[in-house]
């Protein structure tokens, strides 16, 4: 019904009063709806595959012998790397084509098993980029420190590709996501405090690595973003069979 012009038997008869009598008001109304949904589900999305990987790395770790994390580390991720990407993709703005999309229909459910299986596939390249790091740093304490910073960071870089459940990332301008990648740079500045501040590089017990390894976790790191990318072409070329 019309808020300004309609009768009062009206309104109330309606479902849905336009309050400014402007129609345009109901496709803004839908396109902000849309973006919420979708922002929500990249946070849990996030979030999820975020811990799936914490959860593989830590099993197998125990399950090997190996320490890879202690709970200070899993604590620090938890509150520090996934904390503020997470706010970050909930204030996401409207994807180009949000408005070009079908209705979802309200008894599909929230996370489809397409959902549940991309999440699998990214916590477990996150857990198997860790341990990776681990193996490759000796297994000591310089391998916990590679595998904790190559945690970390893959998720970030996951973040990055979370922008869009199916755009390439190549294909959305930076300037259009100022608060995503903000969040990732604080959560990254204050990785990095954690290494170069000697207290809490003690608390944390970590050791001081060198160039190589430095280039090893960012190369584990960057392939993170890489999966994920080709996790969207192949939806992507589904889409189109």
């Amino acid at each position: 019904g019309m808020g300004i012009t309609g009768t009062d038997v009206s309104k109330q008869a309606s479902d849905m009063v336009l309050t400014d009598d402007n129609f345009a008001t109901i496709v803004s109304a839908v396109k902000e709806g849309r973006r919420i949904y979708d922002n929500i589900h990249k946070t849990v999305r996030f979030l999820l595959s975020s811990n799936i990987g914490e959860v593989i790395a830590i099993l197998v770790s125990t399950i090997a012998g190996w320490h890879l994390l202690s709970p200070v580390h899993i604590l620090w991720i938890n509150l520090v790397t996934d904390t503020f990407p997470a706010i970050a993709l909930g204030l996401e703005p409207a994807e180009p084509d949000v408005m070009e999309r079908k209705p979802v229909d309200k008894r599909d459910s929230f996370l489809k098993v397409k959902d549940w299986r991309r999440m699998f596939e990214v916590g477990l390249a996150e857990a198997s980029l860790a341990l990776l790091a681990y193996l490759i740093g000796g297994k000591g304490v310089s391998g916990t420190t590679m595998a904790f910073f190559t945690l970390s960071l893959s998720q970030l870089f996951a973040a990055i590709g979370f922008q869009s459940e199916r755009h390439s990332i190549l294909k959305l301008k930076a300037a259009n996501h100022p608060v995503l990648w903000g969040a990732i740079l604080v959560s990254a500045l204050l990785q990095f405090v954690v290494m170069f501040v000697p207290a809490l590089r003690g608390l944390f017990e970590l050791a001081i690595l060198n160039p190589t390894q430095w280039l090893t976790v960012f190369a584990l790191c960057i392939s993170m973003l890489i999966i994920i990318e080709l996790q969207k072409l192949v939806a992507r070329l589904r889409l189109k069979e």
